[in-house]
């Protein structure tokens, strides 16, 4: 959890006949990173193999046919593992096969259904126009005019008049033929050599026609009546059409997501084998996988191929490349489930480096105590909580999303039983911790403790980091030990200052004693690195970078260092900012409520005004206090241990999305 999966590189040698179910075995497997064998020593000697373009694209065009018959019956497909390996080169043609049946069967009653929905949609769009219109308007005795051309449309109720100005050169007559909200019916008519004009004038007054067929006569009522008519012989062809359409959907729900999923994965086998090598009748396979899967992978490949599958694993620390920061090896991400959805927000900042700590955990649970501290609430925590277990529910595609709100919901509860509040409302419940409009004084010295206390975890992650990367310079620098040791002096003897309201003059002078020792190791960290560990001569490092420009270098690296850390530590007082900031808009709320129902003379509206408050704050300062959160954890937490650089491990599948790293 505190790490990335422990990672090693596999080089499989699978014979050319057994390439297509070795293939299934790893597309099955999923966690298989793959490198490019044309980026290897391997591609650079010849060994790429080459990639059939034209399956590939049969395999596209039959997915493209798929997916719309899929979409027409509303099939949802499974995507559960097939239970045998698909070789893409036999099994396009049994797909074909499959596909041109079943579209032969079900074509017909699919286009005939789409037409009628098309029919039925027309004919509702022309009653809704037509009832607009008065109910004995002659639609016949309009269409008979010899010498005049008419239309009629919706105007907006101020645009008759800009109308009328535009059409006053000419012979034209407007009717008002009745009025809907901020719409006015009108009938114009003009003489027919003066008809550009009049649609010139039409379009720049923004008219929206009411256009009918040619084959329209008889008045307004008569055509709805038939219309109406018209619509129920419709729907029941419809229904007709619906129950056939049911029918074949369970017949081929089965088969349609059997032929979806052969389809994705012979695409993605064609796909990663553009990474495979070949060397004479074999092909070759390179790429990242977890050690605990190592020898399952082993089993499955030796059972498909008959044991002749030869498969080769190194520990990263092995390779020279590895070694000397060539390659990135890919992170694969190791969390539990309520704690991986906070990875994404983790990938945002940054994908972390292969040997340093994995911080998603750290970020999830910082995250939820700053976000509950300022949006501290029993009752909008429960609404955030209940809205994140419905997305969880239904919205498959944002599930993560919907633990986070959970999880911020359940936190932000907490921080409202530590409150006293329900909806801003503070009577309901005792205050188990304080309220925080009463103890603002108190709250900011909370929450500049909280501030250091994370600081100085992001220290203590430094420091850990700097162990395991073997970066032994920046122990003595002003972002490591050293001014790690000289920011939890000042911070003690602050926080002690806080408390008590003295410092004895004794531990001053030594705070003073203890600085001047750090700050004179910080500015001197290089050379004394380079002449106790590294032993490179002080002649030579003078003579390359000149003695007195890498120290002014390190006294201004030094002082940015101690107005970062300063400012970083008040920088936290802004969730004592918002938390009071949350409370004011409740105040707010409940005052403008009072006046309402003042007025109104009613509790109703007293309510109505103080649901609706919440439902704002909810939204509002939701989203204020997710973004400010966020910004705590990226700029004054991350910035102080995060290396990132690395790279994210693709699944098998994702290869062909985006290019490729991880290269030897």
């Amino acid at each position: 959890m505190f790490k990335s999966e422990k990672l090693v590189r596999i080089t499989i040698q699978v014979p050319e006949e057994f390439i297509s179910a070795a293939t299934g075995v790893l597309a099955r497997f999923k966690l298989l990173h793959l490198i490019r064998i044309d980026q290897t020593h391997l591609g650079r000697l010849g060994y790429v193999a080459e990639s059939d373009d034209r399956l590939t694209e049969d395999y596209e065009r039959v997915l493209s046919e798929i997916q719309p018959l899929l979409d027409s019956l509303g099939i949802c497909p499974d995507d559960s593992a097939l239970p045998e390996p698909v070789i893409p080169e036999k099994e396009i043609f049994r797909i074909t096969e499959r596909l041109v049946e079943i579209q032969g069967t079900i074509g017909t009653i699919l286009r005939d259904f789409g037409a009628v929905e098309q029919r039925i949609g027309h004919t509702r769009a022309m009653m809704e126009k037509l009832e607009l219109l008065p109910a004995d308007l002659d639609l016949t005795r309009l269409s008979q005019c010899t010498f005049v051309n008419w239309t009629i449309g919706l105007i907006s109720s101020g645009g008759v008049d800009r109308l009328e100005e535009s059409l006053s050169r000419v012979h034209h007559a407007v009717v008002e033929l009745g009025h809907i909200p901020d719409w006015t019916i009108i009938l114009v008519f003009g003489l027919k050599p003066d008809w550009p004009t009049f649609e010139q004038a039409l379009k720049g007054a923004l008219l929206e026609p009411v256009r009918f067929s040619d084959d329209t006569s008889g008045t307004v009522a008569e055509i709805i009546s038939e219309l109406k008519s018209q619509l129920a012989v419709l729907s029941d062809q419809r229904q007709a059409l619906f129950e056939q359409r049911t029918d074949i959907q369970r017949r081929f729900e089965q088969d349609l997501s059997i032929l979806r999923s052969k389809t994705i994965s012979a695409r993605q086998i064609l796909a990663a084998r553009r990474l495979f090598g070949k060397v004479d009748h074999s092909f070759l396979i390179s790429g990242w996988i977890p050690e605990r899967l190592f020898d399952t992978l082993s089993q499955e490949l030796a059972t498909v191929t008959g044991g002749n599958a030869l498969i080769e694993k190194v520990n990263p620390e092995d390779l020279r490349e590895v070694r000397e920061g060539i390659v990135n090896i890919p992170i694969l991400f190791n969390n539990p489930m309520l704690i991986s959805p906070f990875e994404k927000l983790t990938s945002l900042y940054g994908t972390p480096s292969y040997g340093e700590i994995e911080p998603t955990v750290f970020f999830a649970l910082s995250f939820l105590l700053l976000f509950g501290m300022m949006f501290g609430d029993v009752g909008q925590g429960g609404v955030l909580f209940l809205a994140g277990y419905l997305i969880f529910r239904r919205i498959y595609r944002y599930m993560d999303y919907g633990v986070i709100l959970m999880e911020c919901g359940f936190f932000s509860a907490a921080f409202g039983f530590l409150y006293g509040s329900v909806f801003g409302l503070e009577t309901l419940l005792p205050a188990l911790w304080f309220r925080p409009m009463e103890n603002i004084t108190y709250f900011v010295k909370v929450t500049l403790v909280m501030g250091a206390g994370l600081l100085s975890l992001g220290m203590i992650l430094n420091f850990i980091n700097a162990l395991r990367l073997m970066e032994y310079d920046k122990l003595f620098s002003g972002g490591g030990l050293a001014g790690a040791m000289l920011y939890w002096m000042t911070a003690g003897l602050g926080m002690k200052y806080m408390l008590t309201g003295r410092v004895a003059p004794g531990e001053l002078t030594a705070l003073g004693w203890a600085a001047g020792i750090l700050l004179g190791v910080m500015v001197l960290h290089r050379p004394i690195y380079r002449l106790v560990i590294r032993r490179d001569s002080p002649v030579q490092i003078i003579r390359q970078t000149g003695f007195v420009a890498e120290l002014m270098e390190s006294v201004i690296e030094v002082l940015d260092d101690i107005i970062r850390f300063t400012a970083n530590t008040v920088s936290f007082i802004r969730v004592a900012a918002f938390a009071l900031s949350h409370a004011a808009l409740f105040i707010a709320v409940f005052s403008v409520a009072d006046i309402v129902s003042h007025e109104k003379s009613g509790a109703f509206s007293y309510w109505i005004v103080v649901v609706i408050g919440n439902i704002v704050i909810i939204l509002l300062e939701g989203l204020v206090v997710s973004i400010q959160t966020i910004r705590l954890e990226y700029y004054e937490f991350y910035g102080k241990f995060f290396r990132g650089g690395g790279e994210r491990f693709k699944p098998f599948g994702e290869a062909d999305r985006g290019s490729e790293t991880g290269k030897t």
